[in-house]
This record gives C-alpha cells, sequence and structure tokens, in this order.
C-alpha cells in the first residue's frame, strides 16, 4: 500500500494529509513555511521521506519530516482500531 503525503494551504498555515487506500486523513497543521510548502507541494511519498537526504539545511522542513512518521502511525492505528 502506497501512503502519500499531500498539504494545501490557506489562512498563512499548511495543513498536511494522508492519502492512504483510496481515503484522505488529516494528519496535522503548521505555520506557513515557504521551504517546507515547496517541498510538499506536489505530494511526497513515504518513501521519499524515508530517503530524504538534505539534513541540517532547512531545519523547519526538517522537523516536519520527522514527525510524519508518528502522526501517520497513529492515524492508521486509529482507522484500524
Amino acid at each position: 500500500m502506497k501512503n502519500k503525503i499531500s498539504v494545501t494551504k490557506g489562512d498563512n498555515k499548511i495543513h498536511f494529509y494522508l492519502q492512504s487506500g483510496g481515503k484522505r486523513y488529516y494528519l496535522f497543521t503548521q505555520s506557513f513555511s515557504k521551504g517546507v510548502y515547496q517541498f510538499f507541494q506536489g505530494g511526497r511519498s513515504e518513501a521519499e521521506l524515508y530517503k530524504y537526504k538534505n539534513w541540517r539545511k532547512n531545519p523547519r522542513l526538517d522537523k516536519t519530516i520527522e514527525k510524519i512518521p508518528l502522526y501517520t502511525r497513529y492515524v492508521l492505528k486509529e482507522e484500524a482500531a
């Protein structure tokens, strides 16, 4: 099963969603950052996030990428329950 992370922006915020199994789940919202939005704008697969190599170039993006697996596991666990 391929999981994809997508974003929408509005009200100076970025909203993150997980697309999995034909469904869309809300993950979290954070303040707008141009670098983070540009990275996720077209959507990113979980595999792309695990292969991310540009650590320490954009601390805001680093922290966002670090927390996505936590939120993803939680959402999928709650959906299964």
